[in-house]
């Protein structure tokens, strides 16, 4: 059993959150504002205008291409992700390779009739549709699309097929400008989640302590309760925050006050992790059927023997243990706490 000289603290402070908690409140506060600045900033600042397609380009750039013919589909790839590869012209006779929708390939089936009349048409006399514009972004090509493709033609290789079509195809319709955005909400998001998850912790800690002022309150032993938290034959488990007095439960890491007399059942709760333990509890069913943590850490066999012989002592009719008897012993003592106290 631990130390029972008592700790130069008030109750108030003893049941408040930790004060780092709320540093982290603070912190994670701060830095999801950052975050929602910065998704504001990244879509209303000045979207960078388009460049002009070239075997030049790097991957991922925002490009254009104003495309005169159009092939029927040459390759369709399926995995990871699905797309469907077409070979197309632009005004000046460079060829590229860009992916289209259905949709959108459908829209440009006028290209795409120019491409298989070219072939038997006079070059002298045959007139190129006006050219359409196709927006998008830079991927590089994947080595094995451009295998397959070479396979397709006489005497072509994979390293021909690059340097015909550049390293690089147009995937048509995507836009990348708001990238940045995206990362922003992302990191904004998994903030939020770390905030609410301490927030929660934090507001359920204050919650339990005004209920517990409240019922020591209507039982007219709030007094005693701060005398008793502060006397000298308190048994305190610092590491747990525990402290067990004469009459009273004080649950530093959860907030609660509790009468002997209102606890029913104490047991030991093992914490898991995908299914790995990683901890344990010690866990009060009270009278009402409510349940209450009274240590969520330092948790070893000694503290709950100290914890539940001190419980049973001032109440010998709490049940002790984790058992089946017990589960229904429990259910029916507290059946019959709500009869005999309707609210």
């Amino acid at each position: 059993m631990e130390s029972s000289a008592p700790k130069q603290q008030t109750l108030a402070e003893f049941l408040a959150p930790k004060k780092s908690l709320r540093i982290w409140q603070i912190i994670l506060a701060a830095l999801l504002s950052l975050m929602i600045l910065g998704t504001v900033y990244e879509f209303t600042k000045p979207k960078p205008d388009a460049v002009q397609m070239s075997t030049a380009l790097d991957s991922s750039t925002y490009s254009y291409v104003d495309i005169t013919l159009l092939s029927p589909w040459l390759l369709k790839v399926t995995g990871d992700s699905d797309y469907t590869l077409y070979e197309a012209m632009d005004a000046e006779g460079n060829w590229f390779l860009v992916t289209l929708d259905d949709a959108k390939a459908a829209e440009l089936s006028a290209l795409q009739d120019a491409y298989n009349a070219s072939s038997s048409a006079d070059p002298q006399t045959f007139v190129l549709p006006e050219p359409v514009r196709l927006t998008g972004v830079t991927h590089t090509t994947d080595l094995d699309d451009a295998d397959r493709i070479a396979q397709m033609y006489d005497n072509e290789t994979q390293s021909s097929i690059l340097a015909f079509y550049g390293s690089n195809y147009l995937a048509a319709g995507e836009d990348n400008r708001d990238g940045g955005a995206y990362g922003y909400i992302l990191g904004a998001l998994l903030v939020a989640c770390f905030l609410i998850i301490v927030s929660v912790g934090t507001s359920s800690q204050r919650k339990n302590y005004r209920k517990s002022e409240q019922r020591l309150y209507e039982l007219g032993k709030l007094e005693e309760a701060e005398a008793e938290f502060s006397s000298p034959e308190s048994i305190r488990f610092e590491k747990s925050k525990l402290v067990l007095s004469k009459q009273f439960v004080f649950c530093g890491a959860s907030g609660w006050i509790l009468p002997y007399g209102d606890i029913g059942w104490v047991y030991q709760r093992v914490q898991r992790s995908y299914g790995i333990p990683i901890g344990k509890q010690i866990i009060t069913g009270l009278v009402d059927g409510k349940t209450a943590a009274i240590a969520n850490k330092a948790v070893n066999d000694q503290l709950l023997t100290d914890a539940a012989r001190t419980i049973y002592t001032a109440n010998p009719d709490c049940l002790i243990g984790y058992s089946f008897e017990n589960i229904k012993l429990y259910k029916q003592r507290v059946k019959e706490y709500k009869q005999s106290h309707p609210k």
